[in-house]
């Protein structure tokens, strides 16, 4: 990856072989801090589609998730995250779910 994720953003976990998909809560200069999308309700998922590629929505979104404290964060180097999605890059919506 060449550049860093941003909140909001949607990310692979690559040194996994399934590449489970994570919504980016955090970043600093060494890792990122998210939740897995497979671990997300219907409803967020559904909202975080309807969101693209509106950045400030997505954002709210993820603070919203994030003081839910039901779900687990995983952390994990930079290295080791691919873009699933970024507005610039991407034409439509990701699917959600699992990968």
């Amino acid at each position: 990856m060449t550049t860093h994720p941003t909140v909001g953003e949607i990310v692979a976990i690559t040194a996994t072989n399934s590449n489970p998909l994570l919504l980016v809560r955090t970043v600093d200069d060494e890792h990122v801090t998210g939740v897995l999308l497979a671990d997300l309700s219907t409803e967020p998922l559904r909202r975080l589609q309807a969101s693209e590629p509106d950045t400030t929505t997505r954002r709210r979104l993820v603070d919203a998730i994030g003081q839910t404290g039901e779900l687990m964060s995983f952390t994990v180097p930079v290295t080791e995250c691919a873009l699933v999605e970024r507005e610039s890059s991407r034409p439509e919506p990701f699917a959600g779910g699992d990968d």
